[in-house]
């Protein structure tokens, strides 16, 4: 078997091998309007982030007060600022060179005046001039001359197609250090170099569009082709630097322009309004390229990308999404532990709208996390991007409750504090909604909907995360690969053992792979009402359970009906979760709930207790059915290393229907306790009490696919809270 797979690698090789050059003599007659630079722009270097003009602004910033943390971070890069011994391009996806190393070198000549970094800068553009693969660089040193330089040009233009080489995200990120370097010291470079490294950042800025955006590369087709992908984002962003930078607007430069401008549209196109990001908090620095991107087309060539809503959203996602304490995030879709949602770039955003409270908040999360890995590296843009003028703002004013429409989610504090607890619930359909209404607009005509990239996005629709005391205490998965992409590793329902599945996908899939019929109803919020003490969301994920057979356990499903979750919170009282789940014919329902460690408090009544560090969450779980409840070890796991975190898995015996009711105790209130009483198979009464009040929640199902159910909560003196269909319509985009 290894032999036959030996062989088609080697004749796919061999097919490559007999291929033109990546790239042709010369771009095709361009078409349509002329792409110019603002007249302000022409000629004129720095160009990128930054101009002539702004400079001794800048270096003021730079010497005062008010820069001082970024100041000490910027200055402590410094000695590692050097060409890598290897003459490699591709530790940490390039990043370290390219967007580190290079601008932190290239921005302290400009802040100080300093010659050893002007002299780093152009051995860094040496060393890339001598280099014609940008994706893997190792080149041995040539001479430092123009006939050396001319001749590694040539054999960058007559590389023939190979893997993703120059089209890669190494490649963008190496374009963008090295077009940012040569932008700022344009005036300190020899003229003969200038011209000859212009001509190597337009070359390589042809190289990405054709060998990846044009596919004459094999390699990239997971990203090729559709919008809101992280890999499309960090291609654009180097190839838009290397040829805004190069660029003065010739004839013969106008087609490349022309493609670059459509490609930036399409990307600005889909963006979701609300400024969230299916594949995760913890890819901000995507967004933060394609707002750094957008921005020197802004600048440049006057296009108003940085006024789309998504830009003037996406700090308040980073910030909701970052977890009490701002050392991690609210985690969903592919994350590492302790992951954070903030880019530095979010400094402008909140520049740029006058978003005083939301400048603060990143300033106080990019301060907390000042000495990690990817925030002290990017001192540079903290000290561009960062507004000294923009000051009163109080992050603490925010909002405690947000939700997201494009992705479903609700994000829950009792305030912002380090210690709060918190909540996250999430329910609605890969990628979000945005992503998926370009669907329809490349709908073949057998009906099948145009691939999209979800490879990130995690089976978790109806699935909740709480924290308190400090610490994560319901748990979810986190960048799961083997075991894959499973429900199991999330708090929500397994069907007959099997977890949610977009149609005619398998389970378990490393990379999530979009069905070929539409997902928009995979997850759905049907209820949203923010009552101030009280706040409920309400979402159906019956979608995300379609018929389904494993090919190898041969375990089975049929379609659920509904799966309908009810989630209720009561601000310094508890978390209510109302489950009802109903399918076609008798099934077994899993019920699951995990957190790093999970103990019995009293089994007869289904009592267990969540905890981790010094917190702790005590909850009770109820149903109308029977149900057995065991301590199993959840399938979540970090990069195929499992987490070991213990998992409730309460299964009820095989019915059509079946109802849980759960409460959860994270402000640790004394006596709380839960009682059910289902009135029939429709309606339900359930009470939660503890020490000083009784709530009473009269509980109705909703009457269609995806209509609200009623839910009617009181308190003896305090709240009374109705939710129905007609009162409780979740916010639009």
């Amino acid at each position: 078997m290894k032999l036959f797979k030996l062989f088609f690698m080697l004749l796919a090789a061999a097919s490559w091998l007999g291929a033109a050059p990546i790239l042709p003599e010369k771009d095709p007659e361009a078409t349509g309007a002329q792409v110019k630079l603002l007249e302000k722009m022409q000629g004129k270097h720095p160009r990128l982030l930054l101009t002539a003009e702004r400079l001794p602004q800048l270096r003021a910033y730079y010497n005062s007060g008010k820069a001082a943390d970024y100041r000490k971070q910027f200055e402590s890069k410094l000695p590692e600022c050097v060409v890598p011994s290897d003459r490699k391009t591709s530790p940490a996806w390039g990043q370290e060179m390219g967007l580190f190393r290079m601008p932190t070198l290239a921005l302290h000549y400009l802040m100080t005046g300093d010659k050893k970094s002007l002299a780093g800068c152009k051995e860094f553009l040496q060393w890339l001039a001598g280099t014609a693969n940008w994706t893997e660089g190792g080149e041995p040193v040539i001479e430092n001359t123009p006939e050396a330089y001319a001749k590694v040009m040539e054999k960058l233009l007559k590389m023939k197609p190979a893997n993703e080489n120059n089209s890669d995200t190494t490649a963008a990120f190496t374009m963008v250090g090295a077009a940012l370097v040569w932008d700022w010291i344009y005036d300190d470079l020899e003229p003969a170099f200038r011209e000859q490294f212009r001509q190597v950042l337009w070359q390589h800025a042809r190289a990405m569009y054709y060998g990846g955006h044009l596919a004459r590369n094999p390699g990239g087709n997971y990203w090729r082709g559709v919008p809101m992908y992280n890999h499309r984002w960090f291609r654009d962003w180097g190839m838009t630097l290397a040829a805004v930078a190069a660029t003065e607007g010739k004839p013969d430069e106008q087609w490349l322009l022309g493609k670059l401008r459509g490609e930036l549209q399409f990307m600005a196109d889909w963006l979701a309004p609300d400024g969230s990001q299916h594949e995760g908090p913890g890819y901000g620095s995507s967004s933060g390229a394609l707002g750094l991107t957008f921005q020197v087309s802004d600048e440049c060539f006057g296009t108003k990308h940085l006024e789309a809503p998504f830009f003037r959203n996406v700090s308040m996602f980073a910030l909701q999404e970052s977890a009490p304490g701002m050392k991690e995030a609210f985690y969903f879709a592919d994350c590492f532990t302790k992951a954070n949602s903030i880019h530095p770039f979010y400094l402008k955003t909140a520049s740029y709208f006058k978003q005083a409270d939301l400048m603060d908040g990143v300033r106080q999360y990019l301060k907390s996390l000042e000495n990690q890995w990817g925030v002290k590296d990017y001192a540079w843009l903290s000290l561009l991007c960062d507004d000294p003028g923009l000051e009163g703002g109080q992050y603490t004013k925010l909002p405690a409750t947000y939700f997201f429409p494009d992705l479903g989610i609700t994000i829950l504090r009792e305030a912002w504090k380090d210690n709060a607890v918190a909540a996250m619930f999430k329910c609605g359909p890969p990628g979000g909604y945005k992503l998926n209404s370009w669907r329809p607009v490349k709908q073949a005509e057998d009906g099948k909907f145009p691939y999209i990239n979800v490879a990130h996005d995690h089976p978790d629709a109806n699935s909740f995360t709480i924290l308190g005391d400090g610490s994560y205490l319901a748990e979810t998965n986190r960048y799961p690969l083997k075991p894959g992409k499973l429900s199991a590793g999330n708090n929500t329902v397994l069907v007959n053992g099997l977890g949610q599945t977009p149609k005619g996908r398998p389970e378990g899939d490393e990379w999530w792979q979009p069905s070929n019929d539409d997902m928009t109803k995979m997850g759905v919020i049907t209820a949203w009402k923010d009552a101030g003490e009280v706040v409920v969301s309400e979402g159906e994920a019956s979608g995300s359970y379609e018929v389904y057979r494993d090919p190898g356990t041969k375990k089975s499903r049929p379609a659920l009906d509904r799966f309908r979750r009810s989630f209720v919170w009561v601000k310094g009282g508890y978390i209510l979760v109302l489950d009802d789940i109903r399918a076609p014919e008798p099934v077994e329902i899993t019920w699951l709930m995990q957190g790093a460690k999970l103990a019995a408090v009293d089994e007869g009544k289904n009592i267990y207790s969540l905890s981790k560090n010094n917190g702790h969450c005590d909850f009770q779980l109820l149903s109308d059915s029977e149900f057995k409840a065991v301590i199993g070890v959840s399938t979540a796991n970090d990069h195929s290393k499992l987490l070991n975190w213990q998992q409730l898995q309460a299964t009820a015996a095989a019915k059509t229907a079946v109802r849980f009711v759960s409460v959860y105790n994270p402000w640790h209130n004394e006596e709380l306790k839960l009682t059910f009483a289902p009135e029939n198979a429709e309606k339900a009464v359930i009470t939660v009490s503890g020490k000083g009040f009784t709530d009473s929640w009269k509980w109705e199902a909703g009457k269609g696919k995806f209509e609200a159910s009623t839910l009617q909560g009181n308190r003896s003196g305090g709240f009374e809270v109705l939710i129905n269909s007609k009162n409780s319509v979740p916010p639009a985009q």
